[in-house]
């Protein structure tokens, strides 16, 4: 069955805030917000991941620390499995990972 979801979660100030928005057992979808300056650390998933950008101005890393994209609110980024990837926010904001096939393991925040 459908379902509606918003960006409901709270920022944290002292790390990310992330919160599973939907799971079944073929994909899970995160939202994280992020403070101006928090990050992501880079790392891999052995499943595709998809991040939009819903606010703010975020730097991500493309397969490690020195290829960087920037994006802003309605751009997407896609990533391949096992592919390096991971965030900074350079602005407060709120981004969207649907990760697929669903992961066996979390990242650590």
């Amino acid at each position: 069955m459908a379902q509606v979801s918003k960006p409901t979660g709270e920022f944290n100030e002292e790390r990310p805030n992330s919160r599973v928005i939907y799971e079944d057992e073929n994909a899970k979808c995160v939202q994280f917000y992020l403070k101006k300056g928090q990050s992501i650390r880079l790392h891999t998933s052995p499943s595709s991941v998809y991040i939009t950008v819903l606010r703010g101005t975020l730097e991500f890393m493309i397969g490690d620390e020195n290829t960087r994209q920037t994006l802003s609110a309605g751009e997407t980024i896609f990533y391949l499995p096992n592919e390096p990837h991971g965030f900074i926010a350079l602005e407060d904001s709120v981004v969207q990972a649907v990760i697929a096939p669903k992961p066996v393991r979390r990242i650590k925040l």
